[in-house]
């Protein structure tokens, strides 16, 4: 089987990742880094000894590239996605699909165009406890789901010391799109109203205009309600960099999801902590868990011509939702979503 020549724009906190992931895949020939920083450029090149270019219309131009990885910020996914498909490439962007649906229907209708295919990483669809609960919700004995809850959160230094873009996106866009597409997946169809409520006082008084928590009440096509919780501002001694939990309540059981205390305990003289063994992690050299496994299946669904897992349908009906999310808190009002139209 031919490798596939792959790049990847943006290789900053996540995209690294996607580096990783493909210099380990040995279906994979990691053909250019792109990336606006210059000095990430020159690192990049020293320790990966792969090529790099500050523009992607460059880099696309010179290197062979059948596939390429988005993983810029939150609001800047659209404009190379739509460079690498009007080139012909083959596409994984970093979840969200777009901020925007407007953005996220002119990604879909140029891989339609060019047809080429488009994937989105929603990574918690690979974790085992979600895997786990798909496949009891699958099972007849399951009984029918009546109500749901979700929560994810990070702690503040994500907004305010990892990225120089917090007030250009929010806990929905961040946060919230993964677990909105968790759930869809979870029920099989889609949300038709959203009520929201969200807080936005304590970043706004460090000079950062987004929301510190946003509530949402989303109802199903069938028939289901879901709360879900997103918000980035936990106190920076938290026991890990995010917290996330699950409640599921069906006509016959009950489902528990802690994704914050998976079972490893750290005690030492900075803090305890409670590791994420099951996402990322080195082992013999090689990247693996959960955080990778999108990237992984994004090169074997190419080469094997699978359904992706999460494609541009998926990012395009959770971005319905965070924007459904947005407009409600902000006209304190419940907001239909109208169904797609094929």
């Amino acid at each position: 089987m031919d490798k596939l020549n792959v790049a990847v724009v943006g290789a900053g906190i996540y995209g690294i990742n996607h580096v990783n992931a493909y210099l380990s895949n040995p279906n994979v020939n990691l053909a250019a880094v792109c990336d606006l920083n210059e000095n990430l450029r020159e690192k990049i090149e020293e320790q990966y000894h792969v090529k790099t270019y500050g523009k992607v219309e460059d880099m696309l131009e010179n290197e062979e590239i059948d596939a390429v990885s988005i993983a810029t910020p939150d609001f800047s996914h659209a404009a190379p996605a739509l460079q690498a498909i009007r080139y012909g490439k083959h596409v994984l962007i970093e979840k969200p699909l777009a901020t925007t649906l407007e953005d996220a229907r002119a990604i879909i209708a140029e891989a339609e165009k060019k047809n080429v295919r488009v994937a989105v990483d929603y990574h918690k669809r690979w974790d085992p406890a979600s895997i786990q609960i798909k496949n009891e919700l699958a099972k007849p004995e399951a009984g029918k789901v009546i109500r749901g809850y979700m929560s994810m959160d990070d702690i503040i230094d994500v907004p305010t010391k990892w990225f120089n873009w917090s007030d250009k996106s929010s806990p929905v866009h961040f946060l919230g799109t993964h677990c909105y597409d968790l759930i869809r997946w979870y029920m099989g169809c889609e949300v038709t109203e959203v009520y929201a409520v969200g807080t936005k006082e304590y970043l706004k008084s460090m000079g950062i205009d987004t929301y510190d928590s946003i509530q949402a009440f989303l109802t199903f096509e069938n028939g289901c309600h879901w709360t879900v919780e997103n918000s980035w501002v936990l106190p920076t001694g938290f026991a890990k960099n995010n917290d996330g939990h699950t409640q599921i309540l069906t006509t016959n059981s009950l489902l528990r999801v802690d994704s914050q205390n998976r079972g490893v305990e750290i005690f030492d003289d900075s803090r305890y902590r409670t590791p994420n063994y099951c996402f990322m992690q080195m082992f013999e050299g090689r990247p693996v868990g959960f955080g990778y496994d999108p990237i992984n299946d994004f090169v074997r669904c190419l080469q094997y011509d699978l359904p992706f897992i999460a494609n541009a349908k998926d990012g395009l009906e959770a971005e319905k939702i965070a924007e459904a999310v947005h407009k409600s808190v902000e006209t304190a009002s419940a907001v239909k979503i109208e169904k797609e139209i094929k």
